[in-house]
């Protein structure tokens, strides 16, 4: 099954439309794939999605990194990788 991924750029992923059950393995692909490259910094857009928002914290933990909401937009996440 092919699920659609919204990319704006390689660095920020769009998870606007995914259902939930979905997430969890794109996230952590993103995650996992720019954690090789050595990214410094990318961005989720989660939408004001609160589940949406607890989904990505929990991949995030996994991870041992954390997320900062971008200012003046609460829908998207700063993610650190650094």
């Amino acid at each position: 099954m092919m699920i659609f991924q919204k990319n704006i750029n390689n660095k920020t992923l769009d998870l606007h439309g995914l259902k939930h059950e979905h997430v969890y393995r794109i996230v952590d692909q993103f995650i996992g794939g720019h954690i090789i490259k050595r990214t410094s910094e990318i961005s989720i857009i989660t939408g004001r999605s609160i589940k949406m928002k607890e989904i990505v914290s929990e991949i995030l933990t996994d991870y041992h990194i954390t997320a900062q909401e971008e200012f003046a937009n609460p829908g998207k996440l700063i993610i650190s990788l650094r």
